[in-house]
């Protein structure tokens, strides 16, 4: 199951896309010509996150933080982040428990 959620990368400001949490990982996806390659198509499986937690950026925008076994930190600020960070919690549960 694909669930969807607006959303835009902090990287130079603010780069609109979306963000889809499969049952294979968490993808961000965006069409901006602007935006560096490895954001355009971000891939990261769930046995490759470490973290997933909430920050803010400047002026106090509510962002949501997710951070690789590798040491890795992407922000992003995700529309509907409560439920995004709950629905990816479950998803990171579920993998750990087939690992």
């Amino acid at each position: 199951m694909k669930e969807s959620f607006y959303a835009s990368a902090c990287i130079d400001g603010l780069q609109g896309g979306a963000v889809y949490l499969t049952d294979d990982g968490f993808y961000f996806r965006s069409q901006k010509a602007t935006i560096a390659d490895e954001y355009r198509n971000l891939k990261i499986p769930y046995e490759n996150i470490k973290a997933v937690s909430s920050g803010k950026r400047a002026l106090f925008t509510p962002t949501t933080i997710i951070e690789t076994n590798s040491g890795k930190t992407y922000r992003f600020l995700i529309f509907g982040r409560e439920k995004f960070i709950d629905d990816i919690s479950k998803k990171l549960t579920r993998a750990e428990n087939t690992i």
